[in-house]
């Protein structure tokens, strides 16, 4: 058991590491959402007043892009697995005596701390928001974020597992998360999406995320009823399907690594 956390902490240590060291990524990662938030958000907030749509936007529209930059990390975070395949270091890991079930964890385990540490940086302009926040709220909210970002790490290693080069990465991410992200209902509310959109969304994994980040960091400002405007599912119901679809999609993203390495 020793050997498997070593294991574990070896390859999380690692990824961390590789996201501290890139001084760019780290601060992009922070600078950009934020920026959309003050420019894109307050622009959006001047068209969408809270007398014509019935909530503040602004307490809308945070959630969404705090789940979307989340999950853009973490799968972006898995790209070192195309690394370390491209550069050699994987055969050098593959070839010693560590379950590779335990690297796949470890490595979903990294992608998802740093997502996990973006995600409570970019809680710290909460305040300037509007939107009421205390500690119990605030370590709710961290559990959210690490179910999505684990869901969203998964993902992107069974995305990544059989890519030999890095220039792939962008084109696969591009095509699976785009649709996501569009039909997760962070930028607008499904509620009034069409029908056939809806269904789609019922579908998608980061839907629920978003909603699961709605329920809790409004739960300080706005009451039930006013959070069911902006939500499409309750909150026990996005929990669930944040579980089994982070069981699902690690079970599928352990088995199709196993098998691309041969």
């Amino acid at each position: 058991m020793n050997k498997k956390i070593k294991t574990l902490y070896i390859i999380w240590y690692r990824e961390i590491l590789i996201y501290f060291r890139n001084t760019v990524k780290f601060f992009t990662s922070i600078f950009l959402p934020i920026l959309i938030l003050v420019f894109f958000g307050t622009g959006l907030e001047t068209m969408f007043s809270a007398s014509v749509l019935g909530y503040d936007f602004a307490q809308f529209f945070f959630p969404g892009i705090l789940g979307l930059s989340i999950s853009i990390m973490a799968i972006s975070s898995t790209i070192s697995v195309v690394w370390d395949r491209e550069f050699g270091f994987l055969k050098e890991i593959l070839v010693s005596p560590i379950s590779r079930s335990y690297i796949i964890l470890g490595k979903i385990l990294g992608a998802t701390t740093t997502a996990l540490i973006q995600g409570a940086l970019i809680l710290l302009i909460i305040p300037y928001l509007g939107i009421n926040f205390n500690k119990f709220i605030f370590i709710k909210t961290i559990l959210v974020i690490f179910l999505i970002s684990y869901g969203m790490a998964a993902l992107g290693i069974f995305l990544v597992s059989r890519l030999k080069k890095m220039e792939s990465f962008s084109i696969i991410s591009q095509i699976i998360f785009a649709p996501m992200a569009f039909l997760s209902g962070a930028f607008f509310p499904l509620s009034n999406a069409p029908p056939w959109m809806i269904r789609i969304a019922n579908y998608n994994p980061l839907t629920y995320g978003i909603d699961a980040l709605r329920w809790v960091i409004l739960s300080g400002s706005l009451e039930k009823e006013e959070i069911l405007m902006v939500t499409s599912h309750p909150l026990l119901l996005c929990i669930v399907v944040l579980l089994v679809f982070n069981f699902i999609i690690t079970f599928f993203s352990i088995r199709i690594f196993n098998k691309s390495i041969y």
